[in-house]
């Protein structure tokens, strides 16, 4: 725990108010659902109690090893106690009341009354019920629906001492997407937002080296498959398993198609440290997964197509242009100025092959230590990936060793221009069927662009050297 030089503890600043809430209430065909968010970054536990004849005294009703003793044996039963923003009472009978008191805490210290709850499945829900006596909620709730909505509220409010007492019902998608949005934050919401989907929740962690966390898994049905985009968190050290310290975190800006299922993990501060795509009942497809400077330029990871007809005609009026000189090269005389023209364009090309074969092994190292949203897919780390990886910085190094040696080199400067044109078209072909990636991505421009500088050297019938001390050569 860091410490200003003052003394003073800022640990607590930012601690979650366990009595500012809003909480989301609806039914459904034999089901309830119970939504609830607040401000701060600190996770809160909540505990939800049921019973069919009334609510409960305390939040120890229903748990006979708390001493619930007499309460507990009067049907108050604890049906949810986790740290997740929603919960869903399934397999209830329609029309029946349910009767819902709903507690909460920070950890390891006592609980807070948030409301209570009536509920009918079947029966959409139109009020939140406060503190008010069974007979005015059910005379209300059938009689005057908006009359026991500010009757409620206002009873609540008054019992509670809170400004913000329990908020309106709320349709099952959108109160459990801005639950979601308040414990994982708006991208998780975004993907969540208008579909029905289920949780389930996984603590991990507690001590003193490894704070506590939880997984969350959201699920949805094939139907409401879901296509998603934007940066997103993930576990440098990720292997499928629980987080471990010290939950470092990169971000990648991902793109997937059929998406029905989410992992997000959080810690216990409020802080999401990966979000991952899960195979649900669908299998996604990983369109993009692009880090810096890639990530920057959206527009063209989902659009590298874009360069291909700028090589396309660049190309053809180099080597037409290489074509034209070559059959008027022997009746040129020597020229100083010529000479040094061409002893800067080699030094150019040089300082570029260079250049392009170390990114492209700083790249390789990258891809292939980083974490990878699809583990399935072919990843730099595997093995077979190994010779797609190697030919393109070959390339470079061949291209690199003839230019710096004297001879021509026409027909292997050919060989280099033939391979890297086909070389880049594969890695386009790859990042639009595919998954793009800062590889392919990579590897595209740059054999694009070793191509259109070897192009014209395969025409040239000789070439100047390094010096004017060199004699030209004229085939």
């Amino acid at each position: 725990m860091r410490r200003s030089a003052a003394g003073h503890d800022h640990s607590t600043q930012h601690l979650t108010e366990v009595r500012t809430r809003r909480v989301y209430a609806s039914t459904g065909d034999g089901y309830a659902v119970i939504g609830w968010d607040y401000p701060g970054s600190t996770l809160l536990e909540v505990r939800i109690l049921r019973a069919e004849h009334g609510f409960a005294p305390a939040a120890s009703a229903g748990a006979p090893e708390a001493g619930g003793g007499a309460a507990a044996a009067a049907g108050q039963t604890i049906v949810y106690q986790d740290v997740s923003g929603s919960f869903r009472d399934a397999g209830l009978r329609n029309g029946r009341p349910y009767y819902y008191t709903v507690f909460a805490r920070h950890p390891g210290r006592e609980w807070v009354r948030w409301g209570e709850y009536e509920l009918r499945p079947g029966v959409p829900a139109t009020f939140v019920a406060g503190r008010v006596p069974a007979v005015i909620r059910r005379l209300f709730g059938r009689v005057l629906p908006a009359a026991a909505l500010l009757l409620g509220i206002a009873a609540f409010a008054a019992a509670s001492g809170s400004a913000l007492a329990a908020g309106t019902a709320t349709p099952k998608p959108e109160a459990e997407a801005m639950t979601a949005a308040t414990v994982a934050g708006p991208t998780v919401a975004a993907v969540l937002q208008g579909t029905t989907y289920k949780t389930s929740v996984t603590s991990w962690g507690g001590t003193q080296g490894a704070p506590a966390g939880a997984t969350m898994t959201f699920t949805w049905p094939a139907a409401d498959a879901r296509a998603a985009a934007g940066v997103w968190p993930l576990l440098k050290t990720n292997d499928g398993g629980t987080p471990v310290p010290p939950y470092a975190t990169v971000e990648h800006r991902v793109r997937i198609t059929d998406l029905t299922a989410l992992q997000v993990d959080v810690l216990q501060d409020g802080r999401v440290i990966q979000i991952l795509p899960l195979d649900g009942e669908t299998q996604f497809e990983l369109r993009e997964e692009t880090w810096p400077p890639f990530s920057r330029f959206p527009w063209f990871t989902s659009r590298p197509w874009v360069l291909l007809p700028v090589f396309v005609v660049v190309g053809a009026v180099v080597i037409a242009r290489a074509w034209r000189r070559s059959r008027a090269w022997n009746r040129r005389l020597p020229s100083m100025t010529r000479h040094d023209r061409q002893f800067l364009g080699r030094l150019a090309v040089s300082i570029f092959l260079l250049a392009g074969f170390a990114w492209q092994v700083y790249e390789a190292i990258y891809a292939a230590r980083a974490p990878a949203v699809d583990p399935g897919g072919l990843n730099a780390g595997d093995l077979a990936a190994l010779p797609v990886l190697l030919f393109p910085p070959a390339l470079f190094l061949a291209a690199l060793a003839m230019e710096l040696t004297p001879s021509g080199h026409r027909v292997a400067w050919g060989l280099v221009s033939f391979l890297a044109a086909a070389g880049s078209l594969y890695n386009l072909a790859a990042a639009v069927t595919g998954t793009t990636t800062n590889l392919n991505l990579s590897y595209y421009i740059l054999l694009g662009v070793l191509c259109l500088l070897v192009a014209p050297r395969s025409f040239s019938a000789g070439r100047m050297g390094w010096s004017r001390i060199s004699p030209p050569r004229y085939a």
